[in-house]
């Protein structure tokens, strides 16, 4: 896949899954309660935060990729057909590489996975019932499209557990910090990482 194809994937992604759901959030908002746009982004978690939930969760980032190098997945699970990871193959470590797993990791999957998931539907179900269930809840709805990646690569069975974990990691950030950007960190840097990952291991 070239530079530019994996530029203009990656901002079809966040159109489709940031762009398009925010826009029918922000018609209802404005419409039903006459919310003001910088209202509206704030209740979708486009804001700050305190820094300190920032620092949560590059700690936390770093925990899980000091795993992700001593105990590597397989390669392999990662190279089959249907792979999204699959296009790193052989790439090694380069300026190409690094571009394309930071695009894929912070734009094309980190970005609007999260505006989704944890900026508006984890939002909404925080301000409408008590933060357990609210928490509990999001992190199964953001596990079942992982689910159907089974039918494609079924040995990757295995990481559901943890991504579920992880979904309530990342919930609790949002609930805490009220912003999205500390569960944007640790999706983009995971997944960055793995994808370099591949590159690397690939290619040697």
């Amino acid at each position: 896949m070239s530079l530019t194809s994996a530029t203009l994937s990656a901002l079809l992604n966040v159109v489709l899954l940031a762009g398009v759901p925010f826009l029918g959030y922000g018609i209802y908002h404005k419409w039903r309660h006459g919310r003001t746009l910088a209202e509206i982004a704030r209740r979708a978690g486009l804001q700050m935060g305190e820094t300190r939930y920032l620092l949560y969760a590059l700690g936390f980032s770093l925990l899980v990729i000091a795993v992700l190098l001593i105990w590597p997945p397989s390669l392999e699970l990662y190279l089959r057909r249907g792979s999204a990871q699959r296009v790193f193959k052989g790439l090694g470590l380069s300026g190409v590489s690094m571009f394309m797993a930071i695009l894929f990791g912070f734009v094309k999957t980190g970005f609007p996975e999260e505006f989704l998931f944890r900026g508006l539907i984890a939002g909404s179900l925080f301000r409408r019932m008590p933060t357990v269930w609210a928490n509990l809840i999001q992190a199964a709805i953001f596990l079942t499209p992982h689910v159907l990646v089974l039918f494609v690569m079924p040995a990757l069975w295995f990481l559901l557990p943890l991504i579920y974990l992880g979904a309530l990691f990342v919930g609790w950030l949002r609930a805490e910090s009220g912003s999205m950007l500390g569960p944007w960190l640790v999706h983009g840097l995971l997944n960055a990482t793995v994808c370099l990952s591949v590159a690397i291991r690939s290619a040697a």
